[in-house]
């Protein structure tokens, strides 16, 4: 995580954080982003389909409709990506 964090200075300037929690990944990340304050939360997209989303829901969804203080940026998989050119 480390390593990322420094590509992710090197290449965007942006500062990162990391850090390894437990529990329900939507809650657990809407609890630290409200104890640190970021600028905005950066999530990936695993790509599913719009029923298996439906379905079972998203981190990415859970955080969009459960945290407000800062805008929530989900980043699509790079084949999801090269998909569309």
């Amino acid at each position: 995580m480390e390593k990322l964090a420094v590509e992710a200075f090197e290449v965007a300037r942006v500062r990162t954080n990391a850090r390894i929690v437990e529990g329900d990944p939507g809650k657990v990340i809407c609890k630290e982003a409200k104890r640190i304050k970021p600028v905005a939360v950066v999530l990936g997209s695993r790509g599913r389909s719009l029923i298996q989303s439906v379905l079972q829901g998203s981190v990415g969804e859970y955080c969009f409709h459960n945290f407000k203080s800062a805008p929530i940026i989900i980043v699509p998989r790079k084949e999801a990506e090269e998909a569309l050119f």
